[in-house]
């Protein structure tokens, strides 16, 4: 094996590790919001895991109320909770969506997030798509659109389509 084909093959290896490793980013950050569900899909969740989705509300309200947490999914909680209310989080997570991360405001508003991305830096700009309650006035939480699918060619903000009475799906654009 000569000098020139073993250099060849090393310089080769290395891009193709670049490659892959660039791929992965991508993947990770998804600025394409390739994983974003449809709308459709967020509506047969909501309509089939109504109950849960009330509860876990409710709870996590109670719960931000006392300053116990305030972020949660199915298996990491943010704040003071006891195991036992740790337990009660867990089936009604799971029953909804695995991966599903629950957040609630000092307003008591509840956000259900499915799926996000465009994170990777701190400081970049992201999205994330959801299911999202609001008690009150829901003209201060985003703009009200009919269809949410393509919602990536929108500008970044916050974009809202009513399901029924304080509950929507979401969608948040940070600004690049």
């Amino acid at each position: 094996m000569s000098l020139k084909s073993s250099l060849f093959k090393m310089v080769f290896g290395f891009v193709l590790v670049c490659f892959a490793l660039g791929a992965l980013v991508f993947w990770m950050a998804d600025p394409l919001n390739l994983r974003a569900p449809k709308d459709q899909k967020l509506l047969t969740l909501f309509h089939d895991h109504r109950a849960a989705f009330e509860r876990l509300r409710q709870m996590a309200t109670e719960d931000l109320q006392q300053k116990k947490a305030s972020y949660f999914n199915e298996s990491c909680f943010y704040g003071k909770l006891d195991e036992m209310r740790k337990q009660g989080y867990k089936p009604l997570v799971s029953e909804i969506y695995h991966g599903l991360t629950v957040t609630v405001d000092y307003d008591a508003t509840a956000r259900f997030c499915f799926a996000g991305g465009g994170m990777i830096l701190a400081i970049g700009p992201g999205w994330v798509k959801g299911i999202q309650y609001v008690p009150g006035n829901y003209e201060r939480k985003g703009h009200v659109v009919q269809n949410l699918d393509e919602a990536n060619t929108l500008p970044p903000g916050v974009y809202l389509r009513e399901i029924e009475a304080n509950w929507f799906i979401f969608y948040q654009r940070d600004a690049d």
